[in-house]
C-alpha cells in the first residue's frame, strides 16, 4: 500500500469517514490521473498531492454524513474536476451520480478517467443549470443536488433548487465566511421551495473548517418562473 493510500485512510478516520483499502486506492488513482491531465488542461489549481487529498478528496466526502439515501440520484452542479461527485461515486456505488458542467472539455477528461477506473455509476451532463432547470427532463428529477463554492448562495439556490425533487436535498458547500450570504439567501430559498434544515461543519484542518455544508430540504415545487435566464439571475435582484 503506498503512502498516499495510507494517509487518506488515516485522515479519513480522523474526520470520521470510513474508507476501505479498495476505495482509497481508487481515490488515489483518480488523483494521480487527474493531476497528469491537469498539465494539459486546467482542472484544478491544487497540484500538491497532500493538499489534494485533504482539499478535494476528503472535503468532498464530508457530504456523506448528510446524504440520507445512499442509492440517491445525485446531480453535482459545476463539477469542474469531478468534485464532489467522483469521490461520492466511489464511496456510494449504489448511487447514480451525474456530473454537470458548462465546460465540455473538463467533463470529457473526468469521464475518461472514470471509465478507465471502472467508476460506472457516473454520467456527464454538459449544460448550464439555469437552462436545464427549465427542461422537464431534468427539472425536479434529482433526490440530491450538490455544489461546491460555485456562486453566492442566492444565485446557487436559483441554479440548483429547481433541479431537486420535492422531498429531496440541496447540499451547498460554502466557505467559512458564509453567514452574510446565508442571511441574504433565506427568503429566496423559501420562495424557490426550500427550507434550511441545518448547517454542518465540513473538514477540520488546523483548527479551522474548509467548508460548511448548508443542508436545504425541498419542501414544495419551485415556481415556474425559476430559474430565470442567466443574465437576469446575475444582474437583477431576486424577485421576492
Amino acid at each position: 500500500m503506498n503512502n498516499h493510500i495510507e494517509k487518506l485512510i488515516a485522515l479519513g478516520k480522523e474526520a470520521d469517514i470510513e474508507i476501505n483499502d479498495k476505495q482509497a486506492e481508487k481515490l488515489i488513482d483518480y488523483m494521480d490521473r487527474l493531476l497528469e491531465k491537469n498539465k494539459h488542461i486546467n482542472l484544478t489549481r491544487i497540484t500538491d498531492e497532500d493538499e489534494f487529498i485533504k482539499l478535494h478528496l476528503l472535503d468532498s466526502l464530508t457530504l456523506l454524513k448528510l446524504i440520507r439515501n445512499p442509492k440517491a440520484r445525485i446531480l453535482d452542479v459545476g463539477t469542474g474536476g469531478g468534485f464532489p461527485g467522483i469521490p461520492l461515486a466511489i464511496l456510494l456505488p449504489d448511487a447514480q451520480i451525474t456530473l454537470m458542467d458548462s465546460t465540455k472539455k473538463k467533463l470529457s477528461v473526468v469521464q475518461s478517467i472514470a471509465q478507465e477506473l471502472g467508476i460506472d455509476n457516473v454520467s456527464i451532463l454538459h449544460g448550464r443549470a439555469e437552462e436545464l432547470g427549465q427542461d422537464l427532463k431534468y427539472r425536479e428529477r434529482y433526490e440530491l443536488v450538490t455544489s461546491r463554492a460555485v456562486a453566492n448562495l442566492t444565485l446557487l439556490s436559483e441554479y440548483c433548487l429547481p433541479l431537486v425533487k420535492v422531498g429531496g436535498q440541496f447540499l451547498s458547500m460554502k466557505g467559512r465566511d458564509y453567514q452574510e450570504e446565508l442571511e441574504a439567501a433565506r427568503k429566496p430559498i423559501a420562495v424557490l421551495g426550500g427550507k434550511i434544515v441545518d448547517i454542518e461543519k465540513g473538514l477540520l484542518l488546523q483548527s479551522d473548517y474548509v467548508h460548511v455544508i448548508i443542508n436545504v430540504e425541498k419542501t414544495k415545487s419551485t415556481p415556474n418562473q425559476f430559474p430565470r435566464i442567466n443574465g437576469k439571475i446575475k444582474k437583477e435582484a431576486f424577485p421576492l
